[in-house]
This record gives C-alpha cells, structure tokens and sequence, in this order.
C-alpha cells in the first residue's frame, strides 16, 4: 500500500496451494532495502522471497516438509531479513529461530533449540523475531499461559548461547512492566524495542535497558476506534518512529506517529474481504525506506 490508494497484489492471491505462485496460510512479511519480499508460508513449512514485480516466489528457508532437521521448518510465523540478505525464521514447534543465509539448504540455529522451556537458553514458543544492524536478534516468546511463564522478548547476541530479557519477563498482566500474550516484534536504529501486547491491546516500546515499556499504540481497550487495537498481531516501526499495526480483527492496519493518542488507518479497515480495499485478519506488517 502506497499510502496514495493504490494497492497491488504483489505475492500469492492466487489460491491456497504449494505451487510457486502460491501460499498456503502466510504469517509474517519482510522487505529488504531492494524490494525483495519475504513471506512466512506457514501451511507450507516455508519462506518465499519474491522479487519486485515476480509472478512467482522462490524458497529461501524450509520446504522440505514439517520436521525439525536443519533444512525443516515447523509451522513458522514470522521472518525477519538483514542488510545481508540473511533470513531469519521464527521456528515455533522447534522452539528455535533458525538462519538462513542466502543460497543456502539450510539454516542454523541462533536462538533458542534447546527444548521448550523458560530458562535463558530456552524458548517456550515464537511468536515473531526481529533483527538489528548488529546482528541482534529479538524473539517474541508469549510462553504457555498454564505455566504462567514467557510474556517476555529475548534477545540473542550473534553466537550466544542464551538469552537476555529486554521486554517483560515479569509473569502476564497488564502493568508497565509486563506483557500478555507478546505477539509481533520489531526494533529501531536506536535499540528500542517495540511489542505487540495481544491480550491489552497495545503496542509497548521498551528503550534499551528499561525496566517499564510506554504505551505508543491502543492501550484503550479493545474496541474499533482510532484509539483503540483489538488483538494486534505483527508490528513494524520506520526510520522516523511511526508505528504500523496490523489490527487483525478489525482488518487494517493502524498506523500511529510518535507521540500520537490515536491511530490512523493505512490499509485495510473495509470489513473482511478479498476486495483490494480490503483485508481478512492481517497478521504481520511490514514497511519499506518509500513508506510502502
């Protein structure tokens, strides 16, 4: 979406399927600085990049059915890609983010692979995974709600073998301090890292070594209105801090500026179709240099 009302098809929409043209239950998207688009093909056990004006995708991670083998995926959910092309893979039934470089057959493990769980080297599921210039990478861990565990992001340092808490941490509930149910994760120049809190219904920011995150999206309960989310699943954050939101069950997506006590609708927000004003419950965002 250009922002200017034109909106293009320009991955899938061809139905669900496992052709090269095709997607079966997308999840998270990625863009890199040349255009390239990158799709979590959940149903498909893998990631497809497709280029600018491509009438078909290619596979860059996965594909080789659902497993947990180096060249396997399981169900992923959100991709994230660096200055590099490297592809980076939220891995949930693995309980690992996997990466890919490009060209490669398969990944390797930078975070979590050690069994589920909430110890600093573990990772209890994933729910979205974002990375910096530095190689950084950040995992949205919601955890098993009956072990009241998760709730937290997790960032792994290149070659580290465990984790460190830079969001939540501190159990579910609604506090500062606290997230419920961590979805979508994204990361700015500066460190800052932003949240998407599903079950209260807000985007939380947490500054590099903050023990409280700020409310810079929702937080009004869930409902439809410009100041309120409902559910927010991906997120993603441009080099002048305005904050995209994918609204899933309001079919929009949300766009907030710093400091703004509303959002603005930048796609979407017609009502579930297929119509190319509309959408059917989004789930990840992203937004590239132009504000695409």
């Amino acid at each position: 979406y250009t922002g200017k009302g034109a909106v293009t098809t320009i991955a899938g929409g061809n139905g669900y399927g496992s052709a090269a043209n095709q997607l079966h239950n997308p999840y998270g998207v990625a863009v890199d600085a040349s255009g390239n688009v990158y799709v979590v093909d959940g149903s498909n056990h893998r990631i497809q990049k497709w280029a600018p004006g491509a009438t078909t995708g290619t596979t860059v991670a996965g594909g080789n059915g659902y497993g947990s083998a180096a060249n396997q995926l399981s169900g992923p959910n959100g991709v994230a890609v660096d200055a590099s092309g490297n592809v980076y893979v939220a891995d949930p039934s693995n309980y690992r983010i996997q990466k890919w470089a490009p060209g490669a057959s398969e990944g390797t493990t930078v975070a979590g692979g050690n069994g589920s769980g909430s110890a600093a080297n573990q990772l209890s599921y994933t729910n979205g995974v974002a990375v910096d210039a530095s190689g950084n990478v950040y995992v949205s861990d919601p955890g098993m709600p009956a072990e009241n565990n998760g709730n937290r992001i997790q960032k792994w340092e290149p070659g580290a073998s465990e984790g460190t808490t830079v969001a939540g941490g501190n159990g579910s509930g609604s506090a500062a301090n606290q997230l419920s149910y961590t979805n979508g994760v994204a990361v700015d120049a500066s460190g800052n890292v932003y949240v998407s809190d599903a079950s209260n219904n807000r985007i939380q920011k947490w500054a590099p070594g903050a023990t409280t995150g700020t409310t810079v999206a929702g937080g009004n309960g869930m409902g439809s209105a410009a100041n309120q989310l409902s559910s927010p699943k991906g997120v993603a954050v441009d080099a002048s801090g305005n904050v995209y939101v994918a609204d899933t069950y309001h079919h929009r997506i949300q766009k907030w500026a710093p400091g703004a006590t509303t959002g603005t609708t930048v796609a979407g927000g017609n009502g579930s179709g297929s119509a190319a004003n509309q959408l059917n419950y989004p789930y990840g965002v992203a937004v590239d240099a132009s504000g695409n």
